[in-house]
């Protein structure tokens, strides 16, 4: 059943052609020749035209042979056509077969078309002329109508040709344009992200699962709010405020931290605009990819330039910063800040006896004393040579900067040693206290410094409060 069916589907145009025929010879007017010489040639034309055929003719290559194909389906029909003594007439039906290979084959199949109708019908004028075939018009006049046929046929063959090629352009460029957004979209780096106003993700692009280790079909529904880190959700918040605020003409970036599939959270750059308008988007769309591997170089280039590359702690100017910044809580809290400079009595003897190796190693080992005996919420750096200083972020008096004072020189002292070789290394403190309003950062390190150096002046190992009326020497 099946196959008959397919054999009358691709067989369909030459069948009518067959009951036209059989109408028309019932009324005397289809030519002289016997009925079964045109049964048998469109008889001839069903099976040409069924697809296995089709593909044998063609060398299984869709387009293969198109020449030939053609011009074996025009010279049926024609000859048809004329055996029925309508050939001039008929003729006209070139081009319905010329639409039919333009439809499968495409732009390419128009020329090969047109000179096979325009060979057709030569020939078949040709046989009227020398009578091997009847007609029903005066020679002359099926002349006439037969050159109008072809220049039809040759004609809308051309236009046709060109109609369909202008849309093979047009259809590759977008499948060109097409293939390339797959590509980059399924093997790019980024992951893009289509949300509807509250957030929620629509689609997402196959990377994904390479950069983010989820599957796109696992985000699907979820808002991708809940996957970045607790102390960026407000920085999120922010992003999404400003998206919802504008449109699809401004783009809004942001750096956060997004919790991968394993758990672990990386640093994305994620850039988005709001196309909830736009017509064939209705989406916030999204582009992040990882930039982790950037935010560490990007840290590890900041700690260098605000670090003491010897010992970890701040160095100078980073020193001043933080204390600056304690400065202005204190007087917004209302509280008192301390800041203490600590130089080593006895250093310079340790590197003209043991040499600069045994002294940066001391150096590292005072360093982890400053670190041990101040709070996190405290500062401190490497001021110079053997030079520190550390900033106590909210004291409540002096007294209380003085003990953390005298911690620093005991721990000094009693750690003041490399791979078991006991050094002997003191501290000299210089305290000032800055209270709410009181003073600015380069002030206050003046007035540490002065106490440093009265400090030094009354022997090693001792810590000194700066006093007011105390007068700095001429070089500070």
């Amino acid at each position: 059943m099946r196959l008959m069916q397919a054999f009358a589907r691709d067989g369909m145009e030459s069948l009518l052609a067959l009951v036209a025929v059989v109408v028309l010879h019932q009324f005397g007017l289809a030519g002289d020749v016997p009925l079964w010489h045109l049964l048998v040639l469109l008889g001839l034309g069903v099976v040409v035209q069924q697809r296995p055929v089709q593909r044998f003719l063609a060398g299984h290559d869709p387009n293969g042979r198109l020449e030939l194909r053609i011009a074996i389906h025009t010279a049926i029909w024609t000859a048809a056509m004329y055996l029925t003594g309508w050939g001039a007439v008929l003729a006209i039906l070139h081009v319905h077969i010329r639409t039919q290979f333009l439809r499968k084959a495409g732009s390419a199949a128009w020329q090969p078309s047109a000179v096979a109708s325009a060979a057709a019908i030569v020939a078949g004028q040709l046989a009227v002329a020398f009578g091997l075939v009847g007609s029903y018009l005066p020679v002359g006049l099926s002349h006439v109508v037969a050159l109008l046929v072809l220049i039809i046929s040759v004609t809308t063959a051309r236009s046709l040709g060109q109609f369909v090629a202008q849309g093979e352009r047009s259809e590759a460029a977008a499948r060109l344009s097409e293939d390339r957004f797959r590509a980059l979209v399924r093997d790019g780096s980024e992951v893009i992200t289509m949300s509807d106003a509250k957030g929620a993700v629509s689609w997402v692009s196959p990377a994904a699962l390479p950069v983010m280790g989820y599957k796109p079909e696992e985000l699907h529904g979820q808002v991708l709010r809940g996957l970045y880190h607790p102390e960026d959700e407000v920085a999120a918040m922010e992003l999404f405020t400003r998206l919802l605020a504008s449109d699809s003409t401004v783009e809004h970036s942001a750096e956060l931290r997004v919790r991968h599939a394993d758990g672990t959270f990386y640093w994305h750059e994620i850039i988005s605009r709001n196309m909830l308008a736009h017509p064939a988007v209705h989406a916030i769309v999204s582009h992040q990819r990882d930039i982790t591997e950037r935010r560490a170089a990007q840290d590890r280039i900041a700690y260098a330039a605000s670090h003491d590359s010897l010992t970890g702690l701040a160095n100078g100017p980073t020193l001043k910063r933080d204390l600056e910044r304690a400065l202005a809580q204190g007087t917004r809290y209302q509280h008192a800040v301390a800041m203490l400079f600590c130089d080593l009595d006895g250093f310079k003897s340790v590197n003209d006896t043991y040499g600069h190796d045994v002294g940066d190693r001391l150096l590292q080992t005072i360093s982890g004393v400053i670190k041990r005996t101040t709070r996190d919420t405290d500062s401190a750096g490497r001021l110079g040579g053997d030079e520190f200083g550390v900033v106590l972020t909210r004291v409540r008096n002096a007294e209380e900067a003085l003990n953390v004072a005298q911690r620093l020189i005991e721990g000094i002292a009693g750690n003041a040693a490399v791979a078991g070789l006991k050094l002997d290394v003191g501290c000299s403190v210089g305290v000032a206290i800055a209270y709410p309003g009181g003073t600015d950062a380069k002030t206050l390190m003046r007035k540490a410094d002065a106490a440093m150096y009265r400090s030094k002046r009354n022997g090693r190992n001792g810590a000194v409060v700066y006093l007011e009326e105390e007068t700095p020497a001429p070089w500070m």
